[in-house]
């Protein structure tokens, strides 16, 4: 019992000093190494959900193939994209099945990669294929106990009747929208991932763009296995607590892996102490050139995962210059100086355009007259050649004052895309964004608006006369192409699609093997040869203009040429138009995206 006034005033300090104040540190500490996290928490037969915002820990999937090497765990692979070393996993004969939204080749372009397609033919793993948003959607459910979410994307596709275990058709019980799909949730037993900084709690900062966010981590049975550039404060945590995504209480062990997003590019702006770093192109390349021989990818595995017993080892092996220029590359104005010693290339190149240049161009010029004539405000860049058709319309629509704003699946909202290297998620475009967010708010809400309205472009393997397509599965050659990524979500929610690709009998088919898309929203077709519409009342294209300076013996022989390259029987409207030439202005800004022609090479 205290007596007096002073004793009690005294106890009251105390208690404010003792009880109130804010340690430097909190939480038990969960600092382990790497190679000591995966050993504790990863087992066989487990379903390990490698999670994937702009960058996902390459690291831990170093070590997962360290400790795996030589066995056959069965893995399940849980991860939104299936691209760059996560391959090896494959290879190594630890996966028996995969989830996700595109498997293939990411870097530099999109396309089929040898090492699932080898796998795929000899059917040892199974690959369940969704879409940037279900995929997201499945994992939010998860995290929120609830057995599933609703969405409109997937009705019609073959991905839905690939998935009916997962999948279903329902009906809006309120009566509000036609035509929706419930995706099951899907709880993974543990998540992999890289974060900025974390405490040694575990509470971790996750910096935008956001990709398919922590959902999956909240929903994994185990919680997560966390690599981060630095380990920090608690103190340090409370200072940048809006940047916090995940929790101390679901992270099983936290390790501090620089750069432990190599060869992806890590964006920190806005975050003190953490430097960025950008893509590492060459090394992608060098996988993907190994990946096409079993013994070459042996030989790199090798070289770059079991003879580097550590993250020390791997910096020895990457080199203090490389690692310096992956962090010059990720300042703001780097592409500037990059591009300049292209100038005397693209300024010596033909005034005319190749087959490829005058297809995004006239893409480039369909999307300005759509968004010119209203409503659509905004435009959803696809990849590949739609992106760039889309890149290249954005300067000139703000340039002569006309409202509109580029997006980008993963999280990018209203940027500028600077040239000099055309990923669709380059990390030079990422201080230009206005907002960046990940999939749930970009291709679940703002792709749905009414009030903006939505323009979406895309590319694929193949499409036929209703706009339905396919980039999923050739099954009769026992080929995958790389999957839906976002496109299934675009064609899905739209106000309205451009689709800009090659023309050849190949890919313009009477019936696509697999519908990844279905076409409804896809109002214009634009090919290496000409123009496609659906006119009103019309479900199917129709050739409407052509591309006098590619097929230059005349109308006639014109229309017969791109008859000759379409796998449906062609209507074409009587008299068809020469779409206009593209100016030279913006047949520069092209070949400024893409100086080294990833994609413009015919």
């Amino acid at each position: 019992m205290i007596s007096s006034k002073q004793g009690m005033a005294q106890f009251v300090q105390d208690i404010m000093e003792s009880r109130f104040a804010l340690p430097h540190e909190k939480g038990r500490s969960k600092v382990i190494s790497l190679a000591e996290a995966i050993q504790q928490n990863v087992e066989g037969g487990m379903s390990i959900h490698l999670l994937g915002l702009h960058y996902r820990s390459h690291a831990a999937i170093y070590e997962l193939l360290r400790q795996f090497w030589n066995g056959q765990p069965g893995f399940t692979i849980v991860a939104g994209t299936l691209h760059g070393p996560i391959m090896t996993l494959f290879h190594a004969g630890t996966v028996k099945r995969a989830v996700t939204a595109f498997v293939g080749e990411a870097y530099p372009t999109m396309g089929p990669n040898p090492v699932y397609n080898r796998i795929f033919k000899k059917g040892h793993v199974s690959f369940e294929n969704w879409s940037f948003l279900t995929f997201t959607l499945r994992l939010l459910a998860g995290a929120m106990g609830v057995g599933f979410l609703p969405t409109r994307s997937l009705v019609g596709s073959d991905m839905a009747v690939a998935n009916e275990k997962d999948c279903r058709l329902v009906d809006d019980p309120f009566g509000e929208v036609e035509g929706l799909t419930a995706v099951r949730a899907l709880n993974p037993d543990i998540t992999l991932l890289h974060g900025h900084a974390a405490d040694k709690f575990g509470n971790t900062i996750l910096m935008p763009p956001r990709g398919e966010d922590i959902y999956g981590a909240f929903a994994s049975r185990k919680g997560a296995i966390v690599t981060v550039e630095k380990i920090v404060s608690t103190d340090f945590i409370r200072r940048n607590s809006h940047l916090v995504r995940l929790p101390g209480s679901l992270v099983r062990s936290v390790s501090e892996v620089p750069m432990g997003a190599h060869p992806s590019g890590l964006n920190s702006q806005g975050l003190s102490g953490i430097d960025s770093y950008s893509e590492d192109i060459p090394f992608y390349v060098e996988l993907r050139k190994a990946a096409k021989d079993t013994d070459a990818l042996d030989a790199w595995i090798n070289e770059w995962v079991l003879s580097c017993k550590d993250r020390k080892d791997y910096f020895a092996k990457l080199g203090s210059k490389r690692v310096h220029l992956l962090k010059g590359r990720s300042r703001q104005n780097a592409w500037f100086y990059e591009l300049n010693s292209r100038i005397p290339d693209i300024s010596t190149r033909p005034p005319t355009p190749s087959p490829l240049e005058r297809a995004v161009l006239a893409g480039t010029e369909t999307i300005r007259n759509k968004i010119r004539r209203g409503p659509c405000k905004l435009i959803l860049a696809g990849a590949g050649l739609a992106s760039l058709a889309a890149w290249v319309a954005i300067y000139g629509l703000k340039e002569e004052g006309t409202e509109a704003e580029l997006m980008s699946e993963l999280g990018f909202f209203g940027f500028s895309p600077r040239p000099g290297e055309p990923f669709l998620f380059n990390l030079s475009n990422i201080p230009t964004c206005k907002e960046l967010d990940g999939i749930l708010a970009i291709l679940g809400i703002m792709m749905s608006s009414r009030r903006a309205g939505c323009l979406g472009t895309l590319s694929a393997a193949q499409v036929d006369r209703f706009g339905n397509l396919n980039t999923t599965v050739m099954p009769e050659k026992k080929i995958l192409i790389t999957g839906s990524g976002g496109a299934n979500d675009v064609m899905s929610t739209a106000s309205e699609v451009v689709v800009i690709m090659p023309q050849s009998k190949e890919r313009f088919v009477e019936k696509l093997p697999f519908v990844t898309s279905p076409g409804a929203a896809a109002k214009t077709l634009v090919s290496t040869l000409g123009v496609y519409e659906k006119l009103e009342g019309d479900s199917d294209f129709t050739l409407t203009s052509y591309f006098e300076d590619q097929l230059p013996a005349g109308r006639d022989a014109a229309i017969r040429d791109i008859r000759e390259q379409c796998g449906w029987n062609l209507r074409v409207i009587d008299n068809p138009l020469k779409f206009p030439a593209p100016d030279l202005k913006d047949l520069t800004t092209l070949r400024m995206f893409d100086p080294d022609r990833y994609f413009l090479k015919d």
